[in-house]
């Protein structure tokens, strides 16, 4: 008889080193998923589930198949919950961080190819080229002798910045921009420049400075200003011809200087980068409001002064329970 209970007392001792052993790597588990999100309430829960433990693992006299109850009952649910949402969020986290990836490659290729302090310098020269030229038209125009002529310095810089400093437009706004028909013009070979303008221009010494680009499809127009007054024109590129523009002709249009689209696809890139890493971090920690709500009254339940005795009722299904197996993670 003796022997009897004493092989009874073993496999009691037996069973309960497994399930403390069980419950222990329930607890690894459980903190590990509380690590990942970061969460108040679940980090409660670790907490209010490891005294239960210690309160099982410090004192033999309880009946230690409560402890194993406990973790059939919750923790097993809790966990497969949590660990479906983890993998979810993984899922996510990892598209995110993939978008970033790409997106600071891009970045780093474009800071190589955009240098905004070039393009200023280019404009400087560009001034100064359209500056002789006019001039040069003008002696023609005035002397008509004609002389060697080339636009070949003011074309190069809308071939080599235009497509990509020029403001696009529509065809309708590049015909208001460059629709000069009536105007009263002086022409040779190389051009047709307004009467008007080129009496200003003359009288300004030829000192112009580019104001900015246009481009609709594959026509360039530049507007230019005088550099001792507000009065603009506009040099239409293909057809080299020069009209005053008025502020009807440039109803509607951005006239400040021309910024690269390089430039700005660099920064439309830099911000979205910083919106998603603010995301990025929100990502672990935000839970979907029903999986809080459970979560919460999870911790309640749990939490309560009489929660222990209530395990000793086998078949009670609790409605927290319920409410862990009906959420449905994507």
């Amino acid at each position: 008889m003796l022997q009897v209970v004493e092989e009874k007392k073993a496999e009691n001792e037996d069973a309960r080193v497994q399930i403390i052993s069980e419950s222990t790597k329930k607890l690894i588990v459980l903190k590990l998923l509380a690590n990942f999100f970061n969460h108040a309430d679940l980090i409660a829960v670790l907490i209010r589930t490891k005294i239960i433990h210690n309160l099982f693992e410090g004192n033999k006299e309880l009946d230690i198949n409560k402890l194993d109850l406990f973790h059939i009952q919750y923790t097993n649910t809790l966990i497969d919950l949590f660990q479906k949402l983890k993998k979810s969020k993984e899922q996510n986290y990892q598209l995110v961080c993939d978008e970033i990836y790409i997106n600071d490659d891009f970045i780093a290729r474009l800071k190589l190819d955009v240098s905004d302090h070039d393009f200023v310098h280019e404009v400087r020269v560009h001034n100064v080229n359209m500056s002789q030229k006019i001039e040069a038209l003008y002696r023609q125009l005035e002397t008509g002798i004609k002389s060697n002529f080339s636009w070949n310095e003011v074309i190069a810089f809308s071939a080599k910045r235009g497509s990509e400093y020029y403001r696009e437009i529509s065809a309708e706004n590049f015909l208001q921009l460059t629709h000069h028909a009536e105007k009263k013009v002086y022409k040779n070979t190389y051009t047709s420049i307004e009467r008007k303008l080129l009496g200003k221009l003359n009288i300004q010494q030829f000192r112009i400075k580019f104001l900015c680009g246009f481009k609709s499809g594959d026509q360039f127009a530049e507007v230019f200003e005088f550099v001792n007054s507000n009065e603009r024109f506009v040099f239409i590129n293909d057809q080299k011809t020069f009209y005053l523009i008025e502020n009807s002709h440039t109803a509607g249009l951005e006239l400040s200087k021309n910024l690269s689209s390089k430039n700005q696809v660099l920064e439309q890139l830099q911000q979205k980068n910083a919106n998603l890493k603010e995301q990025l971090s929100k990502i672990r920690t935000s839970l979907p409001p029903d999986v809080e709500n459970v979560l919460e009254n999870y911790l309640t339940k749990i939490s309560g002064v009489d929660f222990l005795e209530e395990l000793q009722n086998v078949d009670e299904q609790t409605n927290i329970l319920k409410a862990m197996l009906n959420i449905n993670i994507k």
